[in-house]
């Protein structure tokens, strides 16, 4: 793989694949269907028997109830206090154990009920579009009708509700290439946001992202990062294909729902537009919206770099290759 690199969590491209984009000659995005969906009416989602509020209040009822009878019962009986304060602990886990499991049940019913409605939202608009296609052809070929993109952009919104959002902002050095290729984003994408930090599972560390731009409609988050061959005060090698670091946090991001984009440092530097019209295609591919692809039509395409590896990079570091196209190196990136 070269750069520049895109890498997809496995939601997405599901999603993807399961609701693919076509476009028409009218430039509108509509989804793609099975030939299942578009014979066969969809039959509306069955409305599951959900556990309800007044059942929580009876589960308090019955701890409450239990909290009073077990101590008279055990008094009765000649339990000792520790015994007393056993039986009562021992009881109380098991009504909060159950309070936990209906709760998480009814929250499960809930959220599969609304993702088997929205599909069933998507599956009844195609079956309702083939109709009036088979009835009137001729004015429908005419023009392609929008209602699948909303749907399909509510599903994948729907679905980046669950996507990780950073905790703050970062503590780490920018590198000296991305205060100017900022601007270019911002300008472009005003969501833009530079240095912001995530807490890695289990551990003390945190990773921070580059830049990361969300897109308002679709929620769709992708973190965009810089990389340079070595830093520039201690020349240590960065970013190595034959390393495994990047591996493991694309990955890392990946599965908190976030598209990571990767560019070289010279790239950015070099083709900051060309840069913004990598990302503007990834949003496209992605949710259809072809608005900030438009405003960058003009621009040439990024040309392909080869990853390097460590002992190419440290070779770029002894002949000093970010000077060539960086006016100073003032950090430590």
């Amino acid at each position: 793989m070269n750069y520049p690199m895109a890498f997809y969590p496995k939601t997405v491209t599901n999603f993807c694949r399961k609701y693919p984009l076509s476009l028409s000659k009218y430039n509108q995005i509509t989804v793609g269907c099975n030939s299942a969906s578009s014979v066969t009416k969809p039959q509306l989602p069955n409305l599951p028997i959900v556990p309800s509020v007044q059942w929580f209040g009876l589960i308090w009822l019955l701890w409450f109830g239990g909290a009073i009878a077990l101590p008279l019962i055990a008094v009765s009986w000649g339990w000792s206090w520790i015994e007393l304060l056993l039986l009562v602990s021992a009881y109380s886990c098991l009504m909060a154990g159950v309070y936990t499991y209906l709760l998480s049940y009814r929250g499960k019913l809930l959220s599969q009920y609304r993702q088997q409605m929205s599909e069933y939202q998507i599956k009844l608009a195609t079956y309702q579009k083939q109709q009036i296609i088979s009835e009137h052809p001729s004015e429908v070929k005419a023009q392609e009708s929008s209602i699948d993109s909303k749907l399909r952009s509510q599903l994948l919104s729907d679905l980046m509700s669950n996507r990780v959002n950073p905790i703050g902002h970062s503590q780490a050095r920018q590198g000296v290439s991305e205060e100017e290729f900022l601007r270019y984003l911002q300008c472009y994408f005003p969501t833009t946001v530079q240095g912001v930090q995530f807490k890695i599972p289990m551990s003390k560390k945190s990773y921070s992202a580059d830049f990361t731009i969300v897109h308002s409609m679709s929620g769709i988050g992708i973190d965009v990062e810089v990389d340079e061959p070595y830093a520039g005060l201690s020349l240590k090698a960065t970013h190595c294909w034959d390393e495994d670091s990047d591996c493991r946090r694309n990955q890392l991001f990946n599965e908190w729902g976030w598209i990571v984009v990767r560019f070289t440092e010279r790239q950015v530097v070099q083709a900051p537009l060309s840069c913004c019209k990598f990302i503007g295609m990834v949003i496209a591919q992605v949710t259809g919206d072809r608005s900030y692809l438009e405003l960058l039509e003009s621009q040439p395409d990024l040309l392909p770099v080869k990853p390097w590896t460590t002992k190419e990079a440290k070779q770029m570091a002894k002949q000093r290759y970010r000077q060539s196209y960086l006016p100073k190196l003032g950090d430590n990136k």
